[in-house]
């Protein structure tokens, strides 16, 4: 059978199964009468005879079949939202779970919500934990041995929290600026640093801040508390600030003496969110020996609170 035999027979079994009528010719004029433009013959001239109308139609038309092997197109199912949201995962009470602060009624902060009477060695000083820009109460204080601080927000809200650094039944505590951003319209809260005393020649220092539910709650790392070791007996460990474009770097030091007499430094820079810490190694310095490397690597250097040593 020639070829166009075959299209022919394609496009009456195409017909039958649309219920029209169709002759088959070897020329199909494109155009109209008087055109003079005509296709090759392998072209189909298609007459479509409406069924159940005496109004006949005449269209000009190629028409090729499905390929047998194409699946038919299906359309997408839409699928509904579930009808209520899934619960949302509630946080920790003690640890961040991201760097939103929560929002709605707060369930009160694990802890006294009042500094006990038999309290001794009671310290307060005032500045802004929360970033309202008002001014919170953090107060330090011993009670039973065991060293405490408060925190007391403007608005009203209470958190303690034991933190037992060192050997001395309380601590000292001061504002770091920890998260300092130069021009910003709202400054940062600040951090609150307690300091604990070590033996001779040393002691030690934590940070603490709010979590999400705005409690008061010393940083931990790897979920244990986190405190920094400061020492002047060798290997030397402190605490180091810089600032530069406007911001403030905390690095935790350690250095320690090599057998040419030089100090090998090795630095961790100190982030945090909310209340958890992340240390990030920076790359390890070499110095070289002198009078100054114990005061240098092995006490505070640079930032809101003084050397601890002379």
């Amino acid at each position: 059978m020639s070829h166009r035999s075959l299209r022919c027979a394609s496009v009456l079994l195409a017909s039958l199964l649309a219920g029209v009528l169709v002759s088959c010719s070897s020329t199909t004029n494109l155009s109209g009468p008087g055109s003079g433009v005509s296709l090759p013959s392998s072209t189909t001239e298609v007459a479509t005879t409406a069924v159940a109308t005496t109004a006949a139609v005449t269209t000009d038309v190629e028409t090729t079949l499905p390929s047998s092997t194409e699946p038919p197109a299906t359309e997408p199912t839409a699928t509904d939202p579930p009808a209520t949201e899934p619960p949302a995962t509630e946080p920790s009470a003690t640890e961040p779970a991201g760097t939103t602060a929560a929002s709605g009624p707060l369930a009160p902060c694990p802890g006294p919500q009042a500094i006990p009477v038999a309290a001794t060695d009671r310290v307060t000083i005032a500045g802004d934990i929360d970033g309202d820009t008002q001014p919170d109460q953090v107060t330090s204080y011993s009670l039973d041995g065991v060293p405490h601080i408060h925190a007391t927000l403007f608005t009203g809200r209470d958190s303690d929290v034991t933190i037992p650094l060192g050997f001395a039944d309380t601590v000292s505590i001061s504002f770091e600026d920890f998260d300092h951003s130069l021009g910003a319209a709202v400054p940062p809260p600040v951090a609150v640093l307690a300091i604990g005393q070590g033996n001779a020649g040393s002691a030690f220092v934590a940070f603490l801040t709010l979590t999400i539910r705005y409690c008061l709650r010393q940083w931990t790392l790897a979920d244990q508390p986190f405190s920094i070791r400061i020492s002047q007996q060798g290997p030397y460990t402190g605490l180091v600030c810089d600032g530069a474009a406007g911001s403030i770097h905390y690095v935790e030091v350690t250095a320690e003496q090599r057998a040419d007499g030089r100090w090998r430094v090795q630095q961790r820079a100190i982030t945090h969110n909310f209340t958890r810490v992340t240390l990030t190694p920076l790359d390890p310095l070499v110095v070289d020996d002198g009078p100054d490397v114990p005061h240098q690597y092995g006490d505070i250097v640079g930032c809101g609170h003084p050397p601890l040593f002379p």
